[in-house]
């Protein structure tokens, strides 16, 4: 997947934005071709539209997906797949549903280094009926929107560090009139339901509790009965997906470290944030459900109690429910052995862990497709929460067991413990998986600069094999010296309030953070102004002193002491070898007088004769 252009209009602060997604960078220069996934940034101030900009291209997808066109014009040309399963696609609405269409090409794409009038021009050829001259078929023709294009469809995964509210409100998903039962059904709400003798206001509030709808702040929308078309529309990983995230890559790394095939620098990561190993994977499952739940369901989680390491009943009033518990590396039940054959026909695993992973995916399977059906089991109500459990560290030696920090919890860790695994996770959610496009909404928020410098390359590492696209909001200028100045899309607002996209006019690639922070972020100066106002301020103070005292100097010499390098280290650096120099000249100025003619006078003059001439070069 692969992102070329995108016009968006009216789409508050956005209007009037038209975005080339470039291939200028000169990446083959440093011998990196084989990149196929392609990353860019979106860069601005706050408030300029950058996350506003990722909700429009979820919207974008998510009408082809649910056949509901947003609320503004937009067009968005993108390709699919690579060689013989090669598309390019055009999705046009220039505003109207009459006037919507889509186009399809599989062959003569538009050049790697376009310019935005290229594809305007194309546009309007195509809006003329001129799609035969330019290798294009009508996949959805004007006035038929919708119609059936799943085909066309990237895997689109969302993610945000600020706020969900304003993403859940895109992704609701789309309801029907017909399926919403009539307000006026006395039937459905009579009012002279009467209660039993000795009810109370607490039994009221429990009944009324228990009526209300459960709260799902972001929906799982879907339309079959399996729930198999769940990802067809774009993901948002709001709420406890997240964590479904990361279970489902810690498991498949877990599956595929035992075979030799584990990823090095996933375990890394994790471990920088406190994960050494996860130890155990505790599912609670609503019996209920499962007995509502399609017979391929049934039989998986019947089969899933069978082979877990521990069922226990959780006691509840009107709900049947198991919390089933995995230990990674404990063996299967001797007992279940031939229910555990006869499911993954006798592969040799025996590890717990490997179990739950091959539930959730056959052995060749990415973690993306694991993360599908545990998404699956959660959107059928068959699994609610996750419990997992870690070590923090590895498991020492008797000798050294009362310096262990043993297990604990995950969700005993802190928060910022937490969102940082998630993030690593998100970033090898999709490795292995063509045509996906991730939207990251700000992902450098709350890491220190420490890993703010390690994110492109994550993902670079993660992704950078497969037919894939990154978008990437971010305001952060470490981050941005990652890439080249024609991978950014900068958002800046005019006087008018109106956001509008273009280029960067200064390199960003390998540049030092400070500058960027003030040539893309107007910012002005790279250190914090609180210690420029003090250090200028002293500045102007002492730079006034003709005849520095000794206490001058000493002033001077503990702010350098104290002072990080930098250009006001240097300024008084400068001044204070001056006054030192200064000094050095008063006193052969004052030693003159009392010397006779000889060599000793003849010396300080010639000391004198140099110092001025060295200056008046100078």
């Amino acid at each position: 997947m692969r992102l070329r252009y995108l016009s968006i209009d009216r789409y508050p602060p956005l209007s009037h934005v038209k975005i080339s997604f470039s291939n200028k960078a000169p990446w083959p220069v440093l011998g990196d071709e084989t990149n196929r996934c392609g990353i860019h940034f979106i860069a601005g101030l706050n408030g300029s539209g950058k996350s506003h900009l990722l909700r429009a291209i979820s919207a974008i997808f998510l009408a082809m997906a649910d056949g509901q066109l947003p609320g503004f014009p937009f067009t968005l040309i993108y390709e699919l797949g690579a060689d013989e399963q090669f598309s390019e696609i055009v999705f046009d609405n220039p505003g109207k549903k009459s006037e919507a269409a889509i186009w399809q090409r599989t062959q003569n794409p538009f050049p790697k280094h376009c310019a935005e009038a290229t594809f305007t021009q194309c546009l309007a050829a195509l809006r003329k009926g001129e799609h035969e001259s330019l290798g294009f078929v009508t996949r959805v023709p004007r006035g038929s929107f919708p119609q059936g294009v799943k085909d066309l469809l990237p895997k689109v995964l969302a993610y945000t560090s600020g706020s969900w509210r304003p993403w859940q409100a895109i992704w609701q998903p789309p309801l029907s009139a017909d399926a919403l039962p009539d307000i006026n059904d006395q039937e459905l709400y009579g009012q002279g339901m009467e209660r039993p003798a000795g009810w109370t206001h607490y039994d009221e509030s429990s009944v009324r509790l228990a009526e209300l709808p459960s709260r799902q702040s972001s929906p799982l929308a879907y339309i079959n009965r399996d729930a198999s078309d769940l990802l067809s529309r774009p993901f948002l990983l709001s709420d406890n997906r997240p964590d479904a995230a990361l279970l489902a890559v810690a498991l498949h790394d877990s599956l595929v470290t035992r075979n030799g095939q584990g990823e090095p620098r996933l375990a890394a990561l994790l471990q920088t944030a406190g994960w050494h190993q996860l130890v155990s994977v505790g599912l609670l499952i609503d019996l209920d459900k499962v007995k509502d739940a399609p017979p391929a369901f049934q039989k998986k989680i019947h089969d899933l109690l069978l082979m877990a390491g521990d069922v226990i009943a959780i006691p509840h009033p009107n709900r049947s429910l198991r919390r089933v518990y995995f230990d990674i590396e404990g063996d299967v039940p001797a007992t279940r052995t031939s229910c555990f054959d006869a499911r993954f026909h006798n592969q040799g695993i025996q590890h717990q862990g490997d179990v739950l992973a091959l539930m959730l995916g056959e052995a060749s399977q990415s973690p993306f497709s694991r993360f599908h059906e545990l998404i699956r089991w959660m959107a059928l109500g068959l699994v609610g929460d996750l419990e997992m459990c870690i070590r923090r560290d590895g498991k020492t030696s008797r000798e050294d067991a009362l310096h262990d920090q043993g297990i604990m919890a995950y969700s005993e860790m802190s928060d910022g413990e937490q969102m940082v695994l998630r993030r690593w996770a998100l970033f090898y959610l999709l490795a292995g998986e063509p045509d996906a496009l991730l939207l990251l909404d700000e992902p450098e928020t709350h890491f220190n600069d420490s890993w703010k410098r390690e994110i492109v390359s994550i993902i670079e590492h993660a992704m950078g094999r497969d037919n894939s696209a990154v978008l990437v909001a971010s305001h952060s200028s470490i981050v941005l010296s990652d890439v080249f100045d024609e991978e950014v899309i900068f958002i800046a607002k005019d006087s008018v309030g109106h956001s509008r996209a273009g280029t960067l006019k200064t390199r960003t690639f390998g540049t030092e953070p400070g500058a960027l922070l003030m040539s893309v972020f107007k910012a002005k100066d790279s250190i914090g102004s609180r210690a420029k106002a003090r250090i200028e301020k002293f500045l102007d103070e002492v730079k006034g002193i003709e005849v520095p005292l000794a206490e001058d100097i000493a002033r001077v010499e503990t702010l350098i002491a104290h002072l990080g390098t930098g250009f006001h280290r240097s300024e008084l650096r400068v001044l204070l070898n001056r006054w030192k120099e200064d000094d050095e000249v008063r006193a052969l100025k004052q030693l003159l007088p009392s010397l006779k003619d000889g060599a000793m006078r003849n010396g300080v003059l010639e000391l004198l004769k140099q110092h001025y001439e060295g200056k008046s070069g100078a």
